[in-house]
């Protein structure tokens, strides 16, 4: 019995250590590495996803891209029928051409007006001349009035010759300085070059296809979304933690990310940077708590996680590429604070 006792004895001994070092292993736990790590399961995978749309409108004539497929940037997507582009290029270009036709005339007149002037000039001093000898023969006797007169007259219709032909040059001149005809014509050009530069609709960036909602023989207008394209790097997670675990969150904090869709990976990342303001903030209609009965809610500060692409230390298990990760997945972080 005393044997059996004392066996007794040393087993709930044992328990009792086991226990205690089991609590002294989770406080432990707790102290180097809970107590310093704020995470949240309310975190996506953010990246640059914009819909491709015309800027003009017109009939699709090639779509050169299905779905989930990968292009590069600057790869020609979708295509629109460029005949009646290309008839407005060459409009616009006769128009071009048919203005500094008219300058090109405007600076003939204006040369042919100048000439004249010079000769209605000459006229002016010959008249000017006839008219001197006329008055003094008139003076001596010599000639009559009427020779007088007429001499005066052509005096005066070769000043109005003269006064003439220099308003006609003022005239052409002040045509030939203002170009607005051919700046006119050339803004025309470049606005129907630009339009048929357009009806090529070309990828901004590299990345994949997503959700594709144009096919061949139908007419799109300006800003109708055609193509979805997501860029195939670049990507970082947006995750949204309570308002009390952002007091000792700052920029460059180390992350562990783990994604839903990837159990067995991991990827690290950083604190990029802690919004400014919550996320109700931004809703289309934001709460006002000064109406109505107020009832306390924690908010939630939205924060941006970088993704390391060359990620050194923990965790153990093997960093996946950033790039292998869609757009929206959703993912668990935990912020390592300072």
């Amino acid at each position: 019995m005393e044997q059996r006792s004392r066996i007794r004895i040393g087993l709930r001994e044992i328990a009792i250590g086991l226990a205690v070092a089991a609590v002294l292993a989770a406080v432990a736990y707790w102290f180097l590495e809970l107590r310093g790590r704020e995470s949240t399961d309310d975190a996506f995978v953010e990246g640059h996803l914009v819909f491709l749309s015309p800027r003009v409108a017109g009939q699709v004539s090639e779509v050169l891209v299905d779905e989930n497929t990968h292009v590069r940037a600057g790869q020609v997507l979708v295509r629109l029928d460029p005949a009646d582009f290309e008839v407005r290029v060459a409009r616009a270009r006769a128009d071009l051409e048919a203005a500094k036709n008219r300058m090109a005339q405007s600076r003939a007149a204006a040369e042919a007006a100048s000439a004249q002037a010079h000769v209605a000039a000459v006229r002016v001093r010959h008249t000017e001349q006839e008219l001197a000898r006329a008055n003094g023969l008139y003076e001596r006797k010599v000639a009559s009035g009427t020779q007088l007169d007429s001499a005066t007259a052509e005096r005066d219709a070769a000043l109005a010759e003269l006064r003439a032909a220099q308003q006609r040059e003022v005239a052409e001149r002040a045509a030939i300085a203002n170009e607005a005809p051919v700046l006119q014509a050339d803004a025309a050009l470049h606005e129907a070059e630009l339009a048929l530069a357009h009806a090529t609709i070309t990828a901004p960036f590299d990345g994949d296809i997503g959700r594709k909602s144009v096919e061949v023989g139908a007419n799109v207008s300006p800003g109708q979304p055609l193509l979805a394209l997501a860029a195939s790097s670049g990507n970082w997670v947006s995750a949204n933690f309570k308002e009390t675990q952002v007091g000792r969150m700052r920029v460059g904090d180390p992350v562990e990310i783990y994604v839903d869709a990837y159990p067995d990976k991991a990827w690290r990342g950083r604190v990029e940077s802690i919004s400014p303001a919550t996320g109700a903030k931004y809703a289309l209609l934001p709460p006002d708590n000064a109406t109505g009965n107020f009832t306390k809610v924690v908010q939630r500060i939205p924060v941006r996680i970088s993704l390391d692409e060359n990620p050194s230390g923990p965790p153990d298990v093997a960093a996946a590429p950033p790039d292998t990760l869609s757009v929206g997945l959703s993912v668990s972080v935990s912020v390592r604070v300072r």
